[in-house]
């Protein structure tokens, strides 16, 4: 409930202040807050029914009183304007409010016939709902709650991250994850491979299978064939057999495809893989470029580009210099 709280200090005018408070510890504290901001030094309230007195350590300081505000009687709206939309608004109202509630907006993240339409729908739909009639400050609020609103559910159809400021579409790790992932692999693929591979090992010969199961053990050729007890070509050459053979029936009906390059799980055996070039710069992702020879059907080759950039030097001093 509001009450009307009437300050008065010796030699000073009467104070007046609208309180709430609805048991007599709510008042005395809205009393002790405002006695306090008024007489600026730190007060005792003493509350007695509506009156009371105001103390500074045993030294009246002030009096007061407190008498109930009744609430005006709401006059009922005017409804007899051509434009009369609802709760006494009207369409000029309307297109206030929206415009408000435009200016209230911090997004900023659309053009402002988007936001005010945005704004004028919500605030139309909020006015036409109401059974009581609301107060300016709430349809204002509807209209850029609203916009606030519509802003997140596009960032959410945009997969804008949230959590970050960058606004950059397809940002957001789900997003990312449900609609930009790799998808070339079927869900199926994987499962029918699994069940072809179980269903032709078992029809390889034993000597053949055994050197497929050690290669996939070991993933290292020397390496299985020491675990077999076998010399290197002859381990090779049951893998080549038992290929062809896997080939045929995983094709099947169909004509195998003919194999391109070679299997290599090692750079090489007999030496260390090369760190630099043959002019001396070293290897590293950033100096690697991987290109292909001339001829069709070639293998990769490995460029350095730190060559291909001294080469370009020579090329445009020669050219200067001619």
């Amino acid at each position: 409930m509001d009450y009307q709280l009437t300050l008065t200090t010796p030699g000073q005018p009467p104070a007046h202040r609208t309180i709430t408070g609805d048991t007599p510890g709510e008042l005395a504290e809205a009393v002790h807050r405002h006695a306090r901001g008024i007489l600026g030094a730190s007060v005792d309230v003493r509350l007695d029914g509506l009156a009371g007195t105001v103390h500074r350590g045993s030294a009246l300081t002030a009096q007061f009183t407190l008498e109930p505000v009744d609430d005006p009687a709401e006059e009922p709206p005017d409804t007899s304007a051509s434009d009369h939309v609802a709760h006494g608004y009207t369409l000029r109202d309307v297109h206030a409010l929206a415009r408000a509630a435009c200016a209230a907006d911090r997004s900023l993240s659309s053009d402002i016939a988007t936001r005010y339409d945005t704004a004028w729908s919500a605030i139309a739909e909020r006015l036409c709902a109401a059974q009581n009639r609301p107060t300016w400050t709430e349809l204002v609020r509807a209209g850029w709650q609203a916009i606030y609103a519509e802003v997140r559910a596009v960032n959410r159809m945009y997969g804008v991250d949230s959590t970050g400021r960058s606004g950059e579409v397809a940002s957001a790790p789900r997003f990312v994850t449900y609609w930009i992932a790799d998808r070339t692999e079927r869900a199926d693929d994987g499962l029918l491979e699994r069940i072809a591979v179980h269903q032709i090992l078992p029809t390889l010969p034993e000597h053949q299978r055994q050197a497929v199961v050690a290669l996939a053990l070991h993933d290292d050729y020397a390496a299985a064939a020491q675990a077999l007890g076998l010399k290197y070509v002859t381990l090779t050459a049951r893998l080549r057999f038992a290929r062809r053979a896997f080939r045929e029936l995983w094709f099947a009906p169909d004509t195998a495809p003919p194999t391109r390059g070679t299997d290599r799980r090692v750079g090489a055996y007999g030496k260390q893989a090369a760190a630099h070039c043959p002019a001396g710069h070293r290897w590293t992702p950033e100096n690697t470029r991987w290109d292909r020879g001339r001829s069709a059907g070639s293998a990769r080759v490995r460029r350095c580009r730190a060559c291909e950039r001294d080469r370009s030097a020579v090329r445009r001093a020669e050219k200067a210099a001619a």
